[in-house]
């Protein structure tokens, strides 16, 4: 998935684009620092999702979705804007959403997912035949099974055999064991504790007694797996910047 930043503020733009990085390690990710930058870099092509400043110095967010749609290009564009009076103009050029700065956090992560969910629907729609699919889990409860992408889920914990997946808006309860799901979870899932299994790319902040997650949530974290806990994060964080200097653009 290609993801574009066009923002006039470096801070910002790259505070973007390490957000996406968590939560989509694999998104091609282009930062832009006007609409003009945008408009003439033809090699990018066009990106499937834009975050996109409404006011920049020369050709506004707005005049550049409206060039867009004129143009015909189906980009998903999320504003960015300090302003909420702005907003109300958002969709008469087909925004998909917007977010007033300072960015907050689980409401970026909410919005990403959707647009995402969005995009990544609207692909496998043309490419029904391709035997694409991004991993995820099965789950069955009860009379229900149903799907959950492994990039959705920032932690699982379990309490007498109850397992509660944890998404960025929505948690899902079914019965089972985090050891046989470990061996299902991937690389980025790290066991911090008997009853957490965490998504590494959610992790906010941690020390020896616990972790905080993107969404503000607290999990334990024991004593005899700190060390190796620390290790799988700091690979993690190596893997993530190398990935990050060889698609970065500014």
């Amino acid at each position: 998935m290609k993801i574009a930043v066009c923002d006039d503020e470096r801070e910002i733009r790259e505070e973007i684009a390490e957000k996406i990085g968590r939560f989509l390690p694999e998104a091609e990710i282009t930062l832009f620092e006007s609409a003009e930058h945008f408009l003439t870099e033809k090699e990018a092509g066009m990106p499937d999702i834009l975050f996109l400043d409404i006011k920049m110095n020369g050709m506004s967010g707005m005049e550049l979705a409206a060039k867009l749609r004129g143009r015909g290009e189906d980009v998903t564009i999320i504003f960015l804007t300090a302003l909420e009076e702005y907003v109300y103009r958002a969709f008469d050029v087909g925004a998909f959403h917007y977010l007033l700065k300072p960015i907050d956090s689980a409401k970026f992560y909410e919005v990403l997912e959707k647009a995402s969910a969005g995009r990544r629907y609207a692909a496998e729609s043309k490419k029904a035949d391709s035997g694409a699919e991004e991993a995820g889990l099965i789950i069955k409860n009860k009379a229900r099974t149903q799907k959950v992408y492994l990039s959705e889920i920032l932690y699982l914990e379990i309490f007498n055999r109850k397992v509660t997946l944890h998404k960025m808006q929505e948690q899902i309860e079914f019965y089972g064991r985090l050891s046989e799901l470990e061996g299902r979870l991937g690389e980025n899932f790290v066991r911090c504790h008997r009853a957490y299994i965490v998504n590494l790319r959610y992790v906010r902040c941690y020390d020896g007694t616990g972790i905080t997650l993107e969404n503000g949530d607290n999990v334990l974290m024991a004593k005899t797996k700190y060390a190796g806990f620390v290790n799988r994060y700091m690979d993690y964080i190596r893997k993530r910047e190398e990935e990050w200097r060889g698609s970065r653009r500014v």
